[in-house]
């Protein structure tokens, strides 16, 4: 009853994302030395569902244990811990193409009030006939449509009055909710989402701010209430957290392994950068320095390197690196659908075939934790609290030697935010005939 509780909480209220970069360790978990987050772990039971697995938002700013996603850089099964803090409460809200700045206040600029029906039916009505929807990911075209009447509100617009870029995502490969819209139209009701237009949207603070919103505006509702604490508080900058020792140690012309985890799930795509640690931490430095995906991509449950599972997203369609900021520069698409399809109507099937609970769950809103392996909203939904998404990032062999801080960026499809993290990082030079890192798949020893 609580996970069916919770899910409900976020369909009704539109939870902000919450996402972090999970390896290497970023700046922004500082906090996760700290009680109360030294508390949790994951996985704490075989089921995933038990009373002390389910990651919690915080709404109240105090007391509330909000916590976030970790899995084990280690690559051992099981050896998972609470120990980023509240890195997936640092990003940047109310922020759309073609805008100078965010608002720093809104979650969904122009909608968000929208719902969908199948075959004219709310997932209520399919669960009282006990009826399920075959394939909730992406269904017959016209299957899922906007109920009109909710529409009726809807402001398809960016948040300022003068957009000076427009989007430039609309393969329907690359989207990842309301994906059989066509591109602009009056339906498509996240034309100006971050992610509609890779790396454009401006953010608060490169390295994201702590509840999200500009300094003075008080803290935001739907869970993204950051609780204070002696070495961070609610409105700081992470761009502005005092620099750590190095959290990894890179080689100039390696692929390292870098990763992240969503506690809620906004679709949309990611990419890695760096700049110089003695470099003002803003966008305009970041975007020197965009890192290039190499190789597959994977999921990987519990830090458990053994069971990653790869998936080639550029031979999916998953890749671009047309359209975005800087130009050239590559993403790629959060693979994982989050499935509220009331709100975000067709998204895209997830990388590996779901449980029949799972489907059964998506269909009328009411899926437990633990359910679903690799789709999922998490926060009490479907999608296990504890499995990232892994990639390898290819650093120039120029690169020269030094102090670095790597930015992760996620910008969002279903909500008008960016998320990010940045972690102190290492390069030095390899030494001649060195040895590449190994490459056995997406891992690393």
């Amino acid at each position: 009853m609580r996970q069916l509780a919770l899910a409900t909480l976020l369909l009704a209220s539109g939870a902000s994302g919450h996402a972090a970069l999970s390896f290497p360790r970023p700046r922004n978990a500082a906090d996760g030395s700290l009680a109360p987050w030294t508390s949790w772990a994951y996985p704490c039971d075989k089921s995933h569902s038990g009373a002390n697995c389910s990651i919690s938002f915080c709404e109240h700013g105090h007391d509330c244990q909000g916590s976030c996603p970790i899995a084990a850089r280690s690559g051992v099964k099981g050896a998972l811990t609470a120990s980023n803090g509240q890195a997936c409460y640092w990003f940047s809200n109310g922020c759309t193409v073609g805008c100078a700045r965010c608002d720093g206040s809104s979650n969904h600029v122009g909608h968000g009030s929208q719902r969908f029906l199948f075959k004219g039916m709310s997932a209520a009505a399919l669960r009282a006939r006990n009826l399920s929807i075959e394939d909730p990911f992406s269904p017959p075209p016209g299957a899922l449509a906007l109920n009109q009447t909710t529409a009726k509100s809807l402001a398809i617009a960016p948040n300022c009055a003068d957009p000076k870029t427009a989007p430039t995502v609309c393969d329907p490969r690359l989207r990842t909710a309301n994906t059989q819209a066509a591109c602009g139209s009056k339906d498509d009701v996240y034309y100006y989402s971050p992610w509609r237009a890779p790396g454009a949207a401006p953010v608060i603070d490169a390295c994201g701010m702590a509840g999200g919103r500009f300094p003075g505006q008080g803290v935001g509702g739907a869970g993204a209430q950051f609780q204070n604490s002696s070495v961070m508080r609610q409105g700081d900058a992470g761009s502005a957290l005092p620099r750590g020792p190095p959290a990894a140690v890179w080689r100039a012309g390696d692929s390292p392994e870098v990763g992240w985890t969503v506690m809620a799930n906004h679709g949309g795509g990611y990419a890695y950068r760096l700049a110089p640690a003695d470099a003002p931490l803003t966008e305009d430095t970041f975007r020197k320095l965009p890192l290039a995906f190499d190789g597959p991509s994977a999921l990987r449950w519990d830090g458990d390197r053994a069971a990653d599972m790869r998936f080639d997203s550029a031979a999916r369609g998953w890749q671009v690196s047309t359209g975005t900021v800087p130009a050239g520069s590559s993403w790629r698409k959060n693979p994982i659908p989050s499935g509220l399809w009331e709100r975000e109507g067709p998204t895209f099937r997830p990388v590996c075939d779901e449980s029949a609970a799972c489907v059964r769950g998506y269909s009328t809103g009411g899926a437990a934790q633990g359910e679903c392996r690799c789709s999922g909203w998490s926060n009490g939904g479907p999608l296990l609290p504890n499995v990232e998404v892994v990639d390898r990032v290819a650093l120039p062999a120029s690169l020269s030697p030094g102090r670095y801080v790597l930015q992760w960026r996620w910008d969002c499809e279903e909500s008008d935010q960016v998320w990010a993290s940045c972690s102190d990082v290492q390069v030095v030079a390899a030494a001649t005939g060195a040895e590449p890192e190994a490459k056995a798949g997406v891992s690393a020893a």
